[in-house]
């Protein structure tokens, strides 16, 4: 299970206006990292970089020993818009992604291996045949978990996948991601980009904070695995509450000294 260590990043589109400023962390295997900010100060300009879709202006990202030249099987990617062909059933998508992992497995086999993904991620047997057009957004982006869970991919990137759900799904997701991360003998490393300070909170185990762009790092919160607490809790704990606002006090506070700076 690789680690991945941000070297000195930097970016921008246009070879002018930067995005990112020197970027540099080291993510332990296995770690829970929330990226959280302001919209527009970088976070999935970061998460695509460390995905291979966008190319470091500066700096390198390195995973395993080896610098990221392009996507790749071992980086899984769960975007907001769920990335599934509308043309092709639930099943059939899932499918697709387990063969192109998994060339050997036979079709029954891989029929037998989505359904159980299926199941892991709390839908029924009967979403296999259902077109995307069927199904509801939490649906839709359960399947695209499913998918991401299923290629098991050691580091799993994920654009905000719950910023266009209603709250009591998008609650519903957060616990069964959280879920899945921790049942795994070998936890996978996850890379979850959140404007939502409360979400960061409950599904993290470190937290990058991005300010306005261009963004460089300004908090790298650890919360110990003893200091987090359940859902039903959240609201009634001191010291998270107390983290909560520090996270908040950060964002406002990068937010002046650029309103300032303008």
């Amino acid at each position: 299970m690789p680690g991945v260590d941000i070297q000195n990043i930097s970016f921008s589109y246009d070879g002018c206006s930067r995005v990112l400023e020197k970027i540099d962390l080291h993510i332990d295997e296995g770690e829970f990292v929330c990226i959280l900010g302001q919209s527009g100060c970088g976070k999935s300009t970061l998460l695509r970089l460390i995905a291979g879709l966008e190319k470091c202006s500066s700096g390198q990202i390195i995973v395993d020993g080896k610098a990221i030249e392009g996507a790749g099987l071992e980086r899984g990617v769960v975007f907001q818009d769920y990335g599934l062909f509308p043309w092709m059933t639930a099943g059939a998508n899932i499918v697709l992604a387990l063969k192109k992992k998994f060339p050997a497995l036979s079709k029954t086999e891989l029929k037998d291996r989505t359904l159980e993904l299926l199941k892991s991620v709390g839908l029924d047997e009967s979403v296999y045949n259902k077109y995307p057009r069927e199904l509801s957004g939490g649906m839709k982006q359960r399947c695209a978990i499913a998918i991401a869970f299923g290629i098991d991919p050691p580091i799993l990137l994920m654009d905000e996948p719950f910023g266009a759900l209603d709250a009591v799904t998008r609650s519903m997701l957060q616990d069964m991601v959280s879920g899945l991360w921790r049942e795994q003998i070998q936890r996978k490393t996850i890379f979850f980009v959140t404007h939502d300070v409360d979400e960061a909170l409950l599904l993290a185990n470190r937290i990058i904070v991005l300010g306005q762009s261009p963004s460089s790092v300004i908090c790298d919160l650890r919360i110990p695995e003893d200091k987090r607490v359940s859902r039903d809790r959240y609201f009634e704990d001191a010291e998270v509450l107390k983290l909560r606002n520090d996270l908040i006090r950060y964002i406002h506070a990068d937010i002046r000294r650029h309103v300032k700076e303008m």
